[in-house]
């Protein structure tokens, strides 16, 4: 008996071909066939068997894709149907949304009630794509991997889970889908109907060593802010060095009127007077070596200043989120305060000691200039003196940052090598922008807190991975005759049966091991650039928004 493919509306044909390969792209059963004797349906479940071997399979929730027809010089018309198995909706439909496994730097690993193991993500992803009961036995689920989905295509949230766990996605004869750790599974079958095969050596990239780079450091510093106003020039400058700062000084100026500031400059001082302060740097930031090459120069090494503090707080409905930029210090609080000599004389940074140093009016911090613009006058009064005459609050700002040190301009990441590096030898490169070490000082500890070990157990996950794919291994091919019950898997990266009607071999199956044969398809590494390529330009234009016209 003969070994036979059917779909809807398809039952007479001269060739098919189907290759199944690793990753979320669909695979294409390539069906030939004269035009007048195939009407195929736009969906349906393809269908496998050779009686000879004993072997069937089914592909359901197929579409129809590019037919095409040839006219041939006998005057008859060539069919050659393209059929995606059902890998044709993963990567068109569905939505996933969510962050999860965010770390912290207070000392614990993640934030309370974002912890995914790998395979908890991954079954969030099938989920959304309507698949149940995938097998994910194999996955490795030590790894804790930051992911921040927002209306997300959930095959894409899925491949980019595997790749970070060192896995592939599986499709399986019969639509099971797996998610297998790459080089991984079981060798091909040596039997009876084995035509030919081949064995060879993948040799490993040469490296001396492996470096991993977390994302930027992110410093939580405590830094004094500097009077200063804008001038006429449109310049920020401190305070006293404004070109129409009055004969008299800025204390003979009544706030906040300015009435003693001449007319035509009025504006600019009631803008800038005690109302804008700009940051300054301190000298070291926390868990940096207090080394001369440590030191923090200029304010542009900072900029531009990040939109939190490192430090989370614990929300009403239990959730964390980081601080927003806290601003304390010694200012006139005004109403029955009115220049009440200040207790305490030294601004305290434990402010729970000291919560009535807390500034909670309205301010604004422009993070690109590094400056704080305040809704009023912060000011204080100074003392030993009979008339109340105002000077600069002494202020201070809690935000987070990033150093850039100024002779490359490059942003400052904690990185651990593995092995060794020479100049003409880099290492291999690992970057995760997702783990970032995390500094600052807990001032009721007095002490520098940072989650360095957390990045530890992270880099050494990824050092290992990666390690490991440098590893020597076999690849392998072979042919056989008949169709074989022979599955994708970590190891196995493509399968492809066919079925000829015009003599020769009847059917056949070929497979390969740990490399992909380019006359089945392309290899993984170019169909995960195409789909990553793919769907960041779907994305670009979704995003993407015509300015409005007004007619």
């Amino acid at each position: 008996m003969q070994p036979r493919f059917s779909f809807p509306g398809i039952n007479d044909y001269l060739s098919v071909q189907y290759t199944l390969s690793q990753g979320i792209s669909p695979g294409r059963i390539q069906v030939v066939a004269l035009a007048e004797t195939i009407a195929p349906q736009r969906y349906g479940t393809a269908e496998f068997s050779d009686p000879t071997t004993g072997v069937s399979f089914r592909l359901p929730d197929c579409l129809v894709d590019r037919p095409r027809f040839e006219r041939q010089a006998n005057g008859r018309t060539l069919a050659r149907i393209d059929i995606l198995d059902q890998r044709w909706r993963w990567q068109r439909f569905g939505q996933i949304s969510g962050q999860w496994n965010v770390r912290r730097a207070d000392g614990s690993s993640l934030v309370p009630g974002t912890e995914k193991s790998p395979r908890k993500l991954l079954s969030l992803c099938f989920a959304a794509m309507g698949i149940d009961r995938p097998d994910l036995s194999q996955v490795p689920n030590l790894a804790r991997p930051y992911v921040d989905w927002d209306i997300t295509n959930p095959a894409q949230a899925l491949a980019q889970v595997a790749d970070t766990v060192g896995c592939v996605v599986v499709l399986k004869p019969g639509g099971r889908v797996a998610i297998d750790p790459i080089g991984r599974g079981k060798s091909l079958p040596q039997n009876e109907w084995l035509m030919a095969g081949h064995v060879g050596y993948d040799p490993p990239e040469l490296t001396l060593g492996v470096e991993f780079f977390a994302g930027p450091t992110r410093y939580q510093i405590d830094a004094e802010l500097e009077p200063v106003g804008e001038d006429l020039d449109g310049e920020i400058r401190p305070l006293d060095k404004l070109s129409y700062k009055p004969a008299e000084g800025w204390e003979s100026v009544a706030l906040p009127d300015c009435l003693s500031v001449e007319a035509k400059y009025r504006d600019l001082a009631k803008k800038s007077l005690y109302r804008m302060y700009r940051v300054k740097p301190p000298k070291y930031l926390p868990g940096v070596p207090k080394k001369r090459e440590n030191r923090v120069s200029t304010l542009d090494e900072l900029l531009p200043l990040l939109p939190h503090q490192v430090e989370r707080e614990v929300l009403p409905d239990g959730s964390h989120q980081r601080r927003p930029a806290w601003i304390y210090g010694d200012f006139d609080r005004g109403g029955t305060d009115y220049a009440k000599p200040r207790k305490v004389k030294q601004v305290d940074p434990n402010l729970n000691q000291q919560p009535q140093d807390l500034y909670t009016r309205g301010y604004t911090v422009d993070r690109q200039r590094g400056i704080v613009q305040f809704a009023e006058p912060v000011f204080q009064w100074q003392t030993g003196t009979n008339d109340y005459k105002p000077q600069p609050a002494e202020l201070m700002i809690r935000i987070a940052v990033q150093w850039r040190r100024p002779r490359l301009r490059d942003l400052q990441h904690w990185s651990t090598l593995r092995g060794r590096k020479s100049r003409t030898m880099p290492p291999l490169t690992i970057h995760r922008n997702d783990i970032a070490l995390e500094a600052f000082i807990h001032h009721e500890q007095k002490k520098v807190v940072t989650n360095e070990k957390e990045v530890e157990r992270q880099a050494k996950h990824y050092l290992d991975q990666a390690i490991a794919s440098l590893r020597p291994h076999e690849i392998g091919g072979a042919s056989y005759v008949g169709l074989q019950a022979i599955e994708p898997s970590g190891a196995v990266r493509q399968v492809s049966w066919s079925i000829n009607t015009q003599g020769g071999i009847a059917s056949r199956t070929d497979a390969s091991v740990n490399f992909d044969d380019p006359a089945l398809d392309i290899s993984y590494e170019e169909r995960r650039l195409f789909e990553k390529l793919q769907y960041s330009l779907r994305k670009q234009t979704i995003h993407e928004q015509s300015p409005g016209v007004i007619a």
